[in-house]
């Protein structure tokens, strides 16, 4: 597997809450995937050669890493730039489904918010044509999945499935990806999704998941704040609630050290505490 290493792991849960609401509300059925637009469609700029890709990658990473949305719409272009410039490595094709996510999530705009979504489908699309059974492909092509559900209710339904088998393939494939990413993601998925014949919602699932997730690294916050869910979802309201404080802990710890994603997790582990008063 290639991977963007030193790049913080999108982080944010909201975005596998989407596909499971618009389930139940999309008035009707599109396809999720589309063939994805060339490379040289989605930059903006003038084309790099492969001497340049390690600069602009480089470029991309302290973009990023500011968490200002004009900030990561640059990081975004360079690390499209980066694939564009060499198509036998991914990781600007990583680092642009990452971007576009964080985007996706971030954008105050509802068409920005489609367009960030689905440059991060597109981005998983060509990644996986790159590198064919690559597991972090199949992870950011899940996420982008979910993400343009959120904003384009119509495709949830063809979206659904898929997204659960490209988490699936990454959480038995590269497990340790984005500190339990694919396990972390299957846990909201489970929790969330009405149980069958609608769909795969199970809490049993959901909380063997988040197990995995803790397993792997237990004092990253988002584990502990799917693990809480994953809790209240099967009946154990005093373990979720516990749960929930330990991630606001740990998420209060991230943020003193300065970590850029800190104040979501706080956010999201002080919201879970005031809904299960």
């Amino acid at each position: 597997m290639i991977s963007d290493g030193g790049i913080r792991p999108l982080t944010s849960l909201s975005w596998a809450a989407a596909p499971l609401v618009a389930v139940l509300l999309a008035p009707g059925c599109a396809s999720a995937l589309k063939p994805p637009p060339s490379l040289d469609a989605l930059v903006a700029g003038d084309a790099s050669g492969p001497e340049s890709v390690d600069g602009l990658l480089q470029e991309a990473r302290i973009e990023y890493a500011s968490r200002i949305r004009e900030n990561v719409r640059r990081a975004r272009n360079l690390w499209l730039q980066a694939a564009a410039a060499d198509g036998s490595r991914i990781e600007g094709l990583l680092g642009a489904a990452r971007s576009s996510a964080w985007l996706a999530d971030h954008e105050e705009d509802k068409a920005m918010r489609l367009e960030a979504a689905q440059v991060a489908v597109q981005s998983g699309q060509l990644c996986a044509q790159a590198v064919p059974g690559d597991p972090a492909c199949a992870y950011w092509l899940g996420v982008g999945l979910g993400l343009q559900a959120m904003e384009r209710r119509s495709t949830a339904l063809d979206a659904l499935p898929r997204i659960e088998k490209a988490f699936l393939r990454a959480a038995a494939d590269a497990p340790e990806m984005e500190q339990g990413g694919a396990d972390r993601a299957l846990t909201m998925l489970y929790a969330r999704a009405p149980g069958w014949p609608t769909g795969p919602g199970d809490p049993d699932l959901a909380l063997e998941h988040a197990r995995k997730a803790v397993a792997i690294d237990g004092t990253y916050p988002p584990n502990l704040l799917a693990l809480g869910e994953a809790l209240a979802a099967t009946g154990d309201d005093g373990g979720s609630r516990a749960t929930y404080e330990e991630a606001l802990t740990l998420a209060r710890q991230w943020s003193a050290r300065g970590d850029p994603d800190a104040p979501d997790w706080i956010r999201d582990a002080e919201s879970a505490l005031a809904g299960s008063d």
